[in-house]
Parts: C-alpha cells; sequence; structure tokens
C-alpha cells in the first residue's frame, strides 16, 4: 500500500508539472501574465487530485515498473484521456471558459509524456543497467537466436528479461530472407537457418536458441550436430502464448532428448482404431512393460468392454493398475507367468478376450547372451504358450509385438524373438516389428542417464553404431493402428524413419549435462573427454534393419506401416516346428545353453 500511495503522488505530481509546462510552452517561456498566472494556481490542485485519480482508476499506481510494455502504452494514454475528460470541464467552468485551448491540449500531451517516462523509466534503467553490465562483463555468453519475426522477437525480449546479465544475443537468422541485413530491436539479422554453418564459422557462439515455429526433429538435429562442432549448446523455445502473459516465466529450455531423436508427430484417423476396438474385450501381456504400460493407457481411452493386464512383475503389473483404476472401461490385472501353460490357459478362460496384444519379452541383448535359457523360456515358449491359450478359445486376433533384431539375427536375444515370430506366424497371427523407443527400460537414453549420473562419463559401443528411434507413444498407436487392420498373418514393419549414430546421441547427451557440447580435434573421432568407446557388446550388431533381402514390402494404406509381402523362405513347416519347440524344451530341462543357443542361431 506504501508504494501504491507513493506512486498515486508521484503521478498527480507530474500532472501538475504537465499543467505548469503547458501554460510555460504557451507563452514562449516568458513570464506568465497575471491573469494567467492566477489561472494556473487556481487549476493546479484540480490538475493534481483528477490526473491522479485517472491513474489509480486505470492501474498504473499498481503495476511493476519493470515489466512495462505496450500495453501499459496503452493504459497510459487511456488514463490521460480519462484525466482530460474529468478535467477540461473543471477548467472551462471555472476559467469561465477563458483558458485558452492549446493549454488544455498541451497539458494532455504533456501528461501523455510525462506518465509514460515514468511508466518505462524502470525497463529502461534495468536494461540500461544489463547493458552495461554486458559491455563489462567477460564472461558475458554470445547467443544466437534461429528464427526471426514474432517468434525471434519474443526470444529477444526474454533473454533480455529473464537472462541479459549473462548474455548478449549477437544476431538472429530469419526464415525470410526479405529480412537479411535488417535489424530487430537493434540486433541484426545475420542470414537464414540455412546459413547456420557459416554464421558459426566466424563467430564464438556458446549457445543457439531455436525459435522456430515448426521444430522438425531433422532440423533439430542439423542445428545440434553444426552447434556440436563449434562448442554451441542449443536451447528450445516451444509454442507459447504471448510474452505478456508469461512476464515471470521463461519458457527457453534446453534441448531435450525427446526433441532431438523425435519424429514429426503422426496423426491418424481415430475412428478406425475406435471401430475396431469397440465393445472388445482386450489382454496384454507384459502389461508392467515400457511397451506394455504405453498400450494400456492408449487402450483404456477406447471405448473397449474390458482390458486385462497381464505380467509376472508384481510390481510393475500394480503401478500400472493403480494409474488405470480411473478408466472408463472395465480394467482386470492378472498376475501370471508366461511360461506356466496351465495358468495361462486358465487366465484365458477366465476372461475369454476378443483381443490379444503379446508385449511380454526378455529384451535385454547382453543378459539374453549370457542366459540364453530364459530367453528361449520366455520369448519363444513363452510367445507358444499365448498363442496355445488364445487358439484353445478361439481368440482370431493377436498381435505379437516383435523387434528388428529379430532380422537376420546375431545374437540369442534377436534369434529368440524370430522364433517368436515364427511361432505366432504359423498359426495365423500377426506381427509387428519396430526398433528402440524413446526412454524404455534397457534402451541407450536411460542407459545413458545412468552412466551420466555414476561416472560423468558415457559408453558407446562403436563410433559407427546406429539404431532406429521412436518415440513410445508414436510406436505404441502404430502397433495399435497394425492390429485394427485385421490381417491374419502379417508381419507389420513400423517406419522407423532414419536411423541414428549412437555417437551422435552421446554427444547430445554430453551437451545437455556437461552445459555445451565439446570441441571436437580436427579429424579426430571418440576423443571427447566424456566419451568412451569401448566395442560392440556380445550379441549386438553395428546398424539394425527392419526386414531381410528377401522380404518385399507394401503399403497398408495407414502412414508409417507396412507388411512384408513375402516370407522368408526359411520359415519351418508347422510339423518342423513343432519338432524344434520340442527340442528346444528339453535342452531346457536339461540346462544345456549350448544346444539352446545352437538351435535358435540355426548353428
Amino acid at each position: 500500500m506504501l508504494f501504491r500511495a507513493l506512486f498515486l503522488i508521484l503521478y498527480a505530481f507530474l500532472g501538475g508539472i504537465a499543467l505548469w509546462g503547458a501554460f510555460t510552452f504557451r507563452f514562449y517561456f516568458d513570464p506568465l501574465p497575471f491573469r494567467y498566472e492566477e489561472m494556473l494556481f487556481r487549476l493546479m490542485p484540480w490538475a493534481l487530485v483528477l490526473k491522479g485519480v485517472s491513474a489509480e482508476l486505470l492501474g498504473l499506481t499498481r503495476a511493476i515498473w519493470r515489466y512495462a510494455s505496450f500495453r501499459d502504452l496503452k493504459s497510459v494514454v487511456l488514463a490521460t484521456i480519462v484525466g482530460s475528460i474529468l478535467f477540461f470541464p473543471v477548467a472551462w467552468t471555472l476559467t469561465e471558459g477563458a483558458v485558452p485551448n492549446g493549454v488544455l491540449l498541451l497539458d494532455a500531451l504533456l501528461t501523455v509524456a510525462l506518465f509514460t517516462g515514468i511508466r518505462f523509466s524502470g525497463r529502461f534503467w534495468a536494461e540500461g543497467f544489463s547493458l552495461f553490465k554486458r559491455l563489462r562483463g567477460p564472461d558475458c555468453e554470445q547467443v544466437l537466436i534461429l528464427g526471426g519475426g514474432s517468434r525471434g522477437e519474443i526470444a529477444l525480449r526474454v533473454i533480455g528479461s529473464m537472462m541479459s546479465d549473462k548474455v548478449r544475443v549477437i544476431g538472429l537468422l530469419d526464415q525470410g530472407a526479405s529480412s537479411v541485413g535488417r535489424t530487430l530491436h537493434g540486433i541484426p539479422v545475420l542470414g537464414t537457418p540455412a546459413d547456420l554453418g557459416q554464421v558459426l564459422m566466424g563467430r564464438d557462439v556458446q549457445e543457439i536458441v531455436m525459435a522456430l515455429p515448426d521444430k522438425d526433429p531433422e532440423e533439430v538435429r542439423r542445428v545440434f550436430l553444426l552447434a556440436s562442432a563449434a562448442g554451441a549448446s542449443v536451447s528450445i523455445m516451444p509454442e507459447m502464448a504471448p510474452l505478456e502473459e508469461h512476464a515471470h516465466t521463461n519458457p527457453i529450455r534446453e534441448l531435450r532428448m525427446s526433441d532431438f531423436l523425435g519424429r514429426a508427430p503422426v496423426a491418424l484417423d481415430p475412428e478406425p482404431l475406435q471401430a475396431a476396438l469397440q465393445g472388445q474385450r482386450v489382454l496384454v501381456t507384459g502389461a508392467g512393460g515400457s511397451i506394455g504400460s504405453e498400450l494400456c493407457r492408449q487402450l483404456a481411452q477406447l471405448p473397449l468392454a474390458e482390458l486385462v493386464l497381464l505380467d509376472f512383475s508384481e510390481t510393475a503389473l500394480f503401478e500400472i493398475m493403480e494409474e488405470l483404476r480411473s478408466a472408463e472401461c472395465g480394467v482386470r490385472m492378472e498376475l501370471c507367468d508366461i511360461r506356466n501353460r496351465s495358468e495361462l490357459h486358465a487366465v484365458f478362460e477366465t476372461h475369454h478376450p476378443d483381443v490379444v496384444i503379446h508385449a511380454a519379452a526378455c529384451k535385454h541383448v547382453p543378459m539374453m547372451e549370457q542366459h540364453p535359457l530364459e530367453a528361449a523360456r520366455t520369448n519363444v515358449l513363452g510367445t507358444r504358450n499365448v498363442v496355445e491359450a488364445a487358439k484353445a478359445i478361439g481368440v482370431e486376433r493377436l498381435m505379437h509385438v516383435s523387434t528388428d533384431k529379430a532380422v537376420n539375427p546375431e545374437g540369442v536375444m534377436g534369434a529368440s524373438k524370430a522364433w517368436s515370430e515364427r511361432v505366432a506366424h504359423a498359426v495365423g497371427y500377426a506381427c509387428v516389428r519396430f526398433g528402440n523407443v524413446l526412454g524404455s527400460s534397457g534402451s541407450v537414453i536411460p542407459l545413458f542417464e545412468k552412466q551420466w549420473s555414476r561416472s560423468g562419463k558415457l559408453q558407446v559401443t562403436h563410433k559407427d553404431a546406429t539404431r532406429y528411434f521412436m518415440t513410445i507413444e508414436e510406436a505404441v498407436l502404430l502397433i495399435l493402428h497394425a492390429e485394427a487392420l485385421r490381417e491374419a498373418g502379417r508381419i507389420y514393419v513400423l517406419d522407423m524413419g532414419e536411423p541414428i549414430r549412437i555417437l551422435d546421441v552421446a554427444r547430445q547427451m554430453v551437451a545437455l549435462r556437461a552445459g555445451g557440447a565439446k570441441r571436437m580435434e580436427q579429424g579426430a573421432e571418440g576423443t571427447e573427454d566424456h566419451i568412451e568407446i569401448v566395442g560392440l557388446r556380445p550379441g549386438e550388431r553395428l546398424h539394425e534393419r527392419l526386414h531381410t533381402e528377401v522380404e518385399a514390402l507394401k503399403e497398408t494404406g495407414v502412414e508409417k506401416i507396412r507388411f512384408i509381402a513375402s516370407v522368408d523362405a526359411d520359415t519351418p513347416e508347422a510339423s518342423a516346428l513343432a519338432d524344434t519347440l520340442t527340442t528346444l524344451e528339453e535342452f531346457i530341462a536339461s540346462l544345456n545353453e549350448e544346444g539352446v543357443r545352437s538351435l535358435l542361431l540355426g548353428e
């Protein structure tokens, strides 16, 4: 209240100064004639009161000085208009119409000027002081803004108000070529986003702020790689409301792994999916896992009759069940091991699902290489048990979730998933293949996070190793749409985009965690302080593929979902497959790891 009262007095005083200045200007700074001097003193108390009241009514006494904006200028003008409307009739009455019109006009103009000056003085002082500190400060970071127009202007204002003491914007890259060579708030437009590499070469830029309206992940990766080579970190400004609505928050955030590795979101028509699953009882195996839990989240939003969550992990099953407890469809949970044949059959008999999505699997490549019996029990025989239980109660729609590691497998895990595909395909059920998903258990991102928190170093298997990446939400959405196609026996392949080098992922992680990408020695690879090349682990390979050379792909009509038109000729007949599974069971029963490994890999 004290500050508000002081501001009220200040605005009233300025209103009086404006009236005095109006008379002074009107008579060209000469001494006022006695008549007009008396008129000034008669009108002064009314000018003080009425202009102070107008400032209070329009909220000028309550505004925060530092964050003055165009809206405040409108308030200042409106306050002047209100004050003039109140003051003019009073002045006309007290002087019996003798007050000069020029004095009243000058009074209004001077009031606007003085009110504006005092309203914006806090911002002018703060920005001027920050500019002085930046000019003197040797540790001030140099920032380049990638984006122009309204978003570039917002980024400039955010940096100026939130980080002005620490950074100095040296330029912008605007999408519009016509803006090149011009300035925005005094900051030069150095080129377009395509000129980023050239602009970075001649300047010592510590940070790049991406303020582009459409942040395509491919463009994000291009910017990051160029920034990494120049030793700059990358921040991003997502979509936001006008800056005035976020006066005290900083919308600019650091680049996330999902920005770097994600892809343009897939927009699919939800109606076919809803129509295919409406009123259906759906059972998900591996419901507590990364893929399984997201499947359950998305399924719970559909008009199902019942959703059954099946998993052998008590904790994981409890957590996803708690999360979905308020779902509109009926949600049931079953703590069951798919390797237990009789128990699994009992669960299927109890719930009689119409649709089964089989996501349960052992998927950690190095671990399965050391434990081939577990890979065979879960991935191969477990899939057989699920398939048999589904067939026994007449389930027509089963989708088996597979992996790109099942294509020409070189390790136990991939080989076990290849055999699980054959098991599902042999009885006419469908499969879907895809690569790594961001944030899933055991995938590269969580692994890098743990390594960084433990030692501040990242271990990369090979400098040229690449993997496919997809967000977990997108992968699950495509799995469900593949299931909705209802084509029995097909092997679907999700379009994962272009594979990404793991070394580039590691560099991005270093840039985010170490506060800036490390400069690389020219021509030297794998020499970053925080990255160690450790060599491929057992069962791993340099590059993954989503189909073999003999598996021709065809379009399904659904974006990013294709199917294999010709199945590998090595796929065994049903009788031969049964014999193989029998032999596999015998090897497992006798704990013959080498026998299991040889059978899975076809050695």
